[in-house]
């Protein structure tokens, strides 16, 4: 006579192989996560200085965010662009730009000209700042 497993056992035995996989598979996927901000000590060191002292005490809040927006609006500004205000998303956030070509005789340069500004201005005033401040957002 051949026994038929009881529905109960069944279950019981179903529950406790999702129980295991529920609590090991994520331990076993998951890596311990990174909670600091992808850039050494010496990065910091080396930053420009107003990135410096906003990251000095290792949390950027989101008065030194804004602050370092409004210094890449600035910088923009300062070289002949017309950016935006700052927030455009939301407190914390950036800044559209919008650059206008018409009159140039190679766009192309404009543009590229355009990139190596902005590249300057937000390695310098922003970069490792909006960094750390989306980090873990």
């Amino acid at each position: 006579m051949k026994r038929r497993p009881r529905p109960l056992t069944v279950v019981a035995g179903v529950l406790l192989a999702l129980a295991v996989l529920y609590l090991t598979v994520p331990a076993i996927l998951m890596r311990p996560q990174q909670t600091e901000a992808l850039f050494t000590a010496e990065d910091v060191g080396t930053a420009p200085e107003p990135q410096r002292r906003a990251l000095a005490d290792g949390v950027v809040t989101l008065g030194e965010m804004e602050a370092a927006w409004e210094a890449e609006r600035a910088c923009l500004q300062g070289a002949g662009y017309e950016p935006g205000p700052a927030g455009v998303d939301g407190p914390g956030t950036g800044f559209t730009i919008e650059v206008d070509y018409t009159g140039e005789t190679d766009s192309a340069a404009a543009d590229r000209e355009f990139d190596r500004t902005y590249r300057r201005c937000h390695a310098t005033h922003a970069e490792l700042v909006a960094h750390a401040y989306f980090w873990d957002r």
